[in-house]
């Protein structure tokens, strides 16, 4: 595996930051007893992001591959 350029950690850094973020938003969630429907936006939004995390990696290596 080839060493990922600046643009392309700072695209795929984004897709982890949000995880994270969406995580502590439902532990602050469920911490305070807040649930709403926001929260419930927070855990679907976490999933997705998960299933993004992973398409966006296996893209990149799919480039990975191609350039060797």
């Amino acid at each position: 595996m080839r060493n990922l350029t600046t643009k392309e950690l700072i695209f795929i850094g984004f897709y982890y930051l949000c995880p994270i973020l969406l995580a502590f938003c439902i532990f602050y969630d469920t911490v305070y007893a807040e649930f709403t429907g926001f929260t419930a936006g927070y855990v679907f939004a976490f999933f997705y992001f998960i299933a993004r995390l992973v398409e966006v990696s296996q893209h990149v290596g799919a480039d990975d591959e191609q350039e060797d």
